[in-house]
């Protein structure tokens, strides 16, 4: 076959001219800074490896913010490097606009006008045309300018679905990295489940064997004794028999023996193995003395919800801040405020504990809101202790003075009664409660209410554990 070469400075000049201006407007847009959407003014380049404009980069710093605009990779005060070859090829790029052609092929006149029934340019003369009868025209300038408008809106909305997917992306990797840990979490709870049940299986067997074992010998014993009283009897039996048989008549010897027999031989009760004490109620039995090793928390940490500073325990029962941040995506219903929710609270009554003992900066309460707005869940009756001042949280901060130093707070939330009440629980003093259920927030399956958790404190945060205990009604 035949190869088509194409030898471009032997073109005509206008194509020529087109491809040149085809190929500087695909370099420009390769160009263009990410913030501004303009070719690149004093490029500088992030750890990451990504460039941004300076001031573009220093108005995104400015707002107190340490992560990659385009792969959030934290570079915090790394100090970027000047891109010295961006910077020359954008000073280099050419930047002649390209020209249409401005006047109409029929009437030799200046296209001015754009007819939106056509869509096409047209001159003053083509618009008084009968062709062009009540079509809808608008100035060639306006239509540039909100066509320039609608293409930078759709270059932004094109960054937005980037960066859209590339927090996909993170949140893949990140679903991947969840599921080893639960799965890691399960086994190891499970393994410890059978451990106990193990252990307790085995205890059990050994008792059964040592009364097994007991019995046994208890029952052998007495049938040895049994069997030598029997041997006894039996010679008096044949003595006795070899003397009736006998001529020579002497009954004394033979009278004694059999006439002194031996007491009648009783079998003993409770010789036989207990097997309704073994295996009467096993599971239950058995499940009773579990509780005893498990404990229940009456709320769970939402670590999809965890600001990335927080460090969780792996009940998901304590939290604590960290300077080293979590890796964790930047999901809706993340919070970014140092706080983590609970899970949702559903129509019932809900009581907790949260231990703060050493922690001075905390923060514990509820909040409402729709999960997937997680940014404008501001609403929370929340108490706290935060620049060496206990404050409260009931529509605006304030200072708070309670009755005693706080050292474990109860949480009671009745959400049918539409109250909400906090305690020093150690004490049993009251600190604070809602007074008028008219306050009540106006929830829904949209709008939810939550444990609410805040700390900038090494010292945990920790949500005491209930106990489980078992009542048997019986009628």
């Amino acid at each position: 076959m035949q190869q088509l070469h194409l030898d471009i400075p032997n073109l005509c000049s206008e194509t020529k001219a087109v491809f040149s201006k085809t190929m500087d407007k695909r370099l420009e847009n390769h160009l263009q800074c990410p913030t501004c959407l303009d070719v690149f003014k004093d490029p500088v380049m992030l750890p990451c490896s990504h460039n941004f404009c300076r001031a573009c980069l220093k108005q995104w710093k400015d707002t107190g913010k340490r992560s990659c605009l385009l792969c959030r990779a934290d570079f915090g005060s790394t100090v970027p490097l000047p891109n010295l070859a961006l910077k020359n090829l954008c000073e280099n790029l050419p930047r002649a606009p390209v020209k249409l052609e401005d006047k109409c092929s029929l009437h030799e006149e200046e296209f001015k006008l754009f007819c939106f029934d056509h869509w096409e340019l047209t001159c003053i003369v083509c618009r008084d045309a009968g062709i062009h009868d009540g079509h809808k025209f608008r100035p060639l300038e306006e239509v540039r300018e909100e066509l320039e408008k609608s293409l930078q809106n759709a270059k932004e909305r094109l960054q937005d679905y980037d960066r859209c997917r590339e927090n996909c992306k993170e949140q893949l990797e990140y679903i991947k990295v969840q599921k080893e840990n639960v799965e890691r979490k399960i086994k190891k709870d499970f393994a410890e489940l059978r451990r106990f049940l193990d252990e307790e299986e085995e205890v059990r067997l050994v008792l059964v064997r040592k009364e097994g074992k007991k019995k046994s010998q208890r029952m052998k014993k007495m049938m040895a004794a049994l069997g030598e009283q029997m041997e006894a009897l039996s010679d008096a039996i044949g003595s006795t028999e070899e003397q009736l048989a006998s001529a020579n008549l002497s009954f004394k010897t033979e009278m004694r023996g059999i006439q002194e027999l031996p007491d009648e031989p009783k079998l003993i009760g409770g010789a036989l193995l207990d097997e309704a004490k073994h295996v009467g109620n096993l599971k239950y039995k058995v499940w009773e003395r579990m509780k005893d090793t498990l404990t229940y928390s009456p709320v769970i940490l939402d670590p999809n919800t965890a600001d990335p500073e927080l460090s969780l325990s792996e009940d998901l029962s304590s939290l604590s801040s960290k300077d080293v941040r979590q890796r964790r995506p930047k999901n809706p219903d993340r919070s970014w405020l140092d706080s983590v929710l609970g899970c949702a609270l559903d129509s019932e009554k809900h009581v907790w504990d949260v231990e703060v003992e050493d922690n001075y900066n905390w923060i514990v309460g509820v909040t409402w809101g729709d999960p997937s707005l997680l940014e404008v869940m501001i609403s929370r009756w929340c108490i706290g202790f935060w620049d060496g001042q206990y404050k409260i949280t009931y529509g605006q901060h304030g200072e708070w003075y309670p009755p005693v130093i706080v050292r474990r707070i109860r949480v009671e939330v009745d959400m049918k009664k539409r109250s909400l009440s906090f305690s020093e629980a150690l004490t049993d003093i009251k600190l604070w409660s809602t007074k008028n259920p008219s306050d009540w927030p106006d929830l829904s399956a949209e709008t939810k209410m939550y444990p609410y958790f805040w700390t900038k404190h090494r010292s945990p945060l920790k949500i005491v554990p209930i106990y489980p205990y078992v009542t048997t009604d019986i009628n």
